[in-house]
C-alpha cells in the first residue's frame, strides 16, 4: 500500500517523464504496488532514449550505474526533493514513452 504523499511522489515522476495527463491523475489516489512496478519498468525500458533520460535514472539513482528491482519504491519513500529537483527535457522520448506506457499505467490502478 502507498502513503498519499508516496502516490503523489510517483505521479511528479510520471510527470516528469510523460508530461501532465489528467487521466492518470485523476487514477492517482488508486496508485498501489503494480503501478510502481509498471512505473519503473517504464523508466528501465527507456532507459536508453536520448541522454535526457541517461540522467534522469542517474539523477534518480544518486549516481548509480545499476538499477536492482524495487529501486523506485525505494526512492518514492524518500526524499520528495529528489524527484522535485529533476529537469528532463526530451520532448520526443516523452512523446514515446506516453504512447507506450499511459495505458499500463491506467490499467495497474483497476
Amino acid at each position: 500500500m502507498l502513503t498519499p504523499a508516496e502516490k503523489e511522489m510517483l505521479y511528479e515522476l510520471i510527470a516528469t517523464v510523460m508530461g501532465d495527463d489528467l487521466s492518470i491523475k485523476s487514477r492517482m489516489s488508486r496508485f498501489n504496488l503494480r503501478t510502481v512496478d509498471v512505473v519503473e519498468e517504464m523508466i528501465v525500458a527507456n532507459e536508453n532514449c536520448n541522454e535526457s533520460i541517461k540522467k534522469l535514472v542517474t539523477d534518480l539513482l544518486g549516481g548509480s550505474a545499476t538499477l536492482a528491482k524495487g529501486w523506485l519504491r525505494t526512492l518514492i519513500k524518500g526524499s520528495k526533493r529528489k524527484i522535485n529537483g529533476i529537469n528532463f527535457h526530451g520532448y520526443g522520448c516523452s512523446v514515446a514513452t506516453k504512447s507506450r506506457w499511459r495505458s499500463a499505467i491506467i490499467a495497474s490502478v483497476i
